[in-house]
């Protein structure tokens, strides 16, 4: 990981406990994970989906790990409509 690598999104959950747990997961088995709407859990802001981001350079082994715990992976923005 590089201090300009760039955060991708992986998968987005309608919960931010749902993001949580994954992330969790994914931190058990050494991939940094982040999920942004954490943090605006106590804001006014209402939270209707929780986005699970990691590293460029762990999106493999994070989708991976994802699919094996059957969780939805977002395909890379290129392949998106």
């Amino acid at each position: 990981m590089r201090e300009d690598e760039a955060l991708v999104t992986v998968a987005i959950f309608d919960t931010t406990f749902d993001a949580s747990l994954a992330r969790g997961a994914l931190e058990a088995i050494g991939i940094r994970a982040l999920v942004p709407e954490e943090k605006l859990v106590r804001s006014p802001v209402i939270v209707t989906a929780a986005r699970l981001q990691v590293f460029e350079s762990d999106r493999a082994r994070a989708e991976v790990e994802l699919r094996r715990m059957q969780i939805r992976v977002l395909p890379p923005p290129s392949e998106r409509d």
